[in-house]
């Protein structure tokens, strides 16, 4: 069972991580390291290649619970989380004090809530998730086409800002950062309770 929030200890923390699409021996790559750095769920791209294959291969190979966008053509074969967990990925491009604001009143929702930024969003949100109690996703579908993995090479090089620019790396400082914060990340099956699935 997670451990309790409270005021000064926000508990641990359900870190999830969302690929962009590639091919199946990449995916399956990414959902393995993903695991052993934190990650306890992978968020499916609308666009993913071999949907039910990928599915398969992932469940083979990992504990991860796999979720994808209700309508897509991966949400009938993933887990689709209950009606007290919700996700939330705020655009590029606003100002601070309004990513600040959001991110306040998510919280005070009273629903299990992860949240992820879009491109210069993502490590505002990021910090601020840590701070607020909130969960957290993050990979390179929420960043720019020339972000996500379309070049194997491109994991090599660092992101502009000095960012990690691959899945594993994001959810790897996502992780750290975490435990720096003292919000641990969650096991699978205290992911599973979060999420409202049995």
């Amino acid at each position: 069972m997670a451990e309790p929030a409270t005021a000064d200890r926000p508990g641990g923390i359900l870190l999830s991580v969302a690929p962009a699409a590639v091919d199946l021996p990449r995916l399956v790559r990414t959902a393995i390291d993903a695991e052993q750095v934190g990650a306890a769920r992978i968020h499916l791209a609308a666009d993913q290649f071999e949907v039910a294959e990928a599915v398969t291969a992932i469940r083979d190979q990992t504990s991860l619970v796999i979720t994808a966008d209700p309508g897509s053509p991966a949400a009938e074969l993933t887990d689709t989380p209950g009606p007290e967990f919700t996700e939330v990925v705020l655009p590029a491009g606003q100002p601070a004090g309004a990513l600040l604001v959001e991110l306040a009143r998510l919280a005070g929702s009273g629903v299990a809530t992860s949240v992820g930024g879009r491109e210069d969003a993502a490590v505002p949100v990021l910090l601020a998730a840590l701070a607020a109690g909130l969960h957290l996703r993050v990979g390179t579908a929420d960043q720019p086409p020339s972000l996500a993995l379309s070049n194997p090479g491109l994991a090599d090089r660092p992101a502009p800002g000095g960012g990690p620019r691959d899945d594993v790396g994001l959810i790897a400082r996502a992780a750290g950062l975490a435990r720096i914060a003292g919000r641990r990340p969650l096991s699978i099956a205290e992911a599973r309770a979060v999420l409202g699935l049995a």
